[in-house]
């Protein structure tokens, strides 16, 4: 009797020394279990970041809608609508409208060139633009003539002149408000520098390409076009190709991929985009020269309207 009782009460003690190491198991694995959450949550944070960071040389040139709300609230900024004349409503509140026109001229019969100093001071003074402003533009074609402005406000000295990512779509794809009517400015004295003409090229520069493989004409123009007639040796690539789907600028990674692979290389001593106007254009060297971080690109300013009624030679 004895030893049955004695196995049973080391039976028993064994069972509350097996009962006491179970309750206590959880208590230590708690604090894990409540911390994992924790850091696959900063995992997911990293991965946004990871994702937003788009690997441009200068981030900064191109805005989301959130950032110029935010710039916007801060009072930190003045915003451009250099969408056409013919639409008139849905303006970003607190913008300022700059019409395409007032920045073009016509030289030696070739309209749509650029404006020469005093034309464009008078327009952006009368808009309210100082030298010192801060300036996002946008428009309704993806960038397209919001590129074509900044290229002009660069090629004249502004310093801080960037673009909306995605144009006026992205700002009410956000719901934000949209006005009737662009902002009444009181007029400022908007002083520009001389021409940078390291940001522009002309027809002599296009015609040294033909027997320099260091200087590069790039069309950006549509397919249709280049077929129909285009600079000898020119590179094709058409400005739509730096977007995705949404109108936003693809990545530094696939911008380079997509220049790259034909010889679009900052080791060039000059990379010319040109379209018909320079428009197109425009849009293509903002994505090499602020994207890609490019210091040899010049918008080649008479483009296709020059050209072909230059009496140079035509590829088909």
């Amino acid at each position: 009797m004895f030893k049955g009782k004695g196995l049973l009460t080391v039976f028993l003690i064994l069972a509350l020394i097996f009962g006491a190491v179970g309750c206590t198991a959880p208590v230590t694995e708690e604090p894990a279990s409540v911390e994992e959450p924790k850091q696959e949550e900063t995992v997911q944070e990293q991965a946004q970041e990871e994702t937003d960071d788009m690997g441009y040389a200068k981030p900064q040139s191109l805005v989301s809608a959130k950032q110029l709300k935010d710039m916007m609230d801060n009072g930190e900024v003045k915003v451009i609508d250099f969408r056409d004349a013919k639409l008139p409503s849905g303006y970003i509140p607190g913008a300022v409208k700059v019409s395409r026109g007032d920045i073009a001229t016509s030289v030696d019969g070739i309209k749509g060139m650029i404006a020469p100093k005093e034309q464009i001071e008078k327009v952006l003074g009368e808009a309210g633009i100082t030298n010192d402003d801060t300036v996002v533009i946008y428009d309704a074609d993806k960038e397209l003539w919001a590129s074509r402005l900044w290229w002009v406000m660069k090629v004249y000295g502004h310093e801080d002149v960037r673009l909306l990512n995605g144009g006026l779509a992205s700002w009410e794809a956000e719901e934000f408000d949209t006005a009737s009517s662009p902002k009444a400015t009181e007029a400022t004295v908007y002083n520009a520098k001389d021409t940078n003409t390291n940001l522009v090229a002309d027809l002599d520069m296009v015609k040294e390409s033909f027997d320099n493989k260091d200087y590069v004409v790039l069309d950006t123009r549509s397919e249709k076009e280049y077929n129909e007639g285009h600079v000898p040796g020119a590179v094709w690539v058409e400005w739509t190709k730096a977007l995705n789907e949404d109108g936003t600028y693809k990545s530094a990674e696939e911008l380079k991929e997509i220049y790259g692979s034909l010889g679009i290389t900052d080791d060039k001593v000059a990379i010319m985009p040109h379209c018909k106007s320079a428009v197109r254009a425009a849009h293509t060297m903002f994505a090499l020269t602020e994207l890609l971080g490019y210091e040899n690109v010049r918008n080649y300013d008479g483009s296709w309207l020059e050209y072909s009624k230059s009496g140079e030679k035509i590829d088909k």
